[in-house]
């Protein structure tokens, strides 16, 4: 009698045992590895990231459209925040925070890549830029006039905004930069303005840019 209860309670310990295994497992399932700095709060994570990911993708769009790979590229990244925020309202926080975290990554990288293309352009402008206000000098020198002070301070302007986004492009912050790429690109065209010097066709795209519009490329004349 008392080997068939031990052996009763053998059997049952296994089973509670093979129960428990999967159950546990189970568990662990659904506490998903934190993809983010395991001592950050997990919705302050999303509060933080749910904002300022919102906000770049928005300042991003017209970059991305005119330099980047266009809808496509900007529709992933707004998929990407959009399944973020359903996985929030399904309190599923830590794989929200994942992805929100991912999606911050993604942007970055996108936004570096843009980056990249204005510092390319802006550079080639604020050159051209400065042999027309040379040009200039020298002509009025020659001609015994006083030369504009305006197109000076522009020159002064547009470098210094090229400097600072040279900076903020080195400390891995490509948003920024772009910001001051589009304002160097800003003055570097009140210099054409104000001589009344045609803006080369090549900066057309630049030139919509720069006002934060997408550029639409015009169909060439046979």
């Amino acid at each position: 009698m008392r080997k068939g209860f031990q052996l009763t309670a053998l059997i049952l310990a296994v089973i509670l045992f093979n129960v428990a295994l999967p159950a546990q497992e189970a568990t662990e399932e659904e506490t998903p590895e934190k993809q983010f700095n395991t001592l950050y709060d997990t919705e302050a994570v999303i509060n933080r990231l749910s904002y300022e990911n919102f906000k770049n993708i928005k300042l991003l769009r017209t970059a991305i459209f005119n330099y980047g790979k266009g809808e496509s590229q900007f529709e992933e990244l707004v998929n990407d925040y959009a399944r973020a925020s359903a996985l929030y309202y399904r309190k599923e926080y830590i794989k929200s925070a994942n992805l929100f975290t991912q999606n911050e990554k993604n942007i970055h990288n996108v936004a570096t890549e843009l980056a990249k293309q204005y510092k390319e352009t802006s550079e080639k402008l604020h050159i051209d830029m400065i042999k027309v206000g040379v040009k200039h000098q020298l002509k009025s020198s020659i001609e015994e006039q006083k030369p504009n002070a305006t197109v000076e301070a522009l020159i002064s302007n547009a470098s210094y905004a090229i400097q600072m986004a040279n900076d903020f492009l080195e400390r891995s912050k490509p948003i920024e930069a772009i910001f001051y790429f589009r304002r160097a690109k800003e003055n570097c065209f009140k210099v054409y303005d104000i001589l009344k010097i045609e803006i080369p066709d090549t900066y057309e795209k630049d030139k919509v840019d720069m006002q934060n519009k997408v550029y639409i490329e015009k169909e060439k004349k046979n």
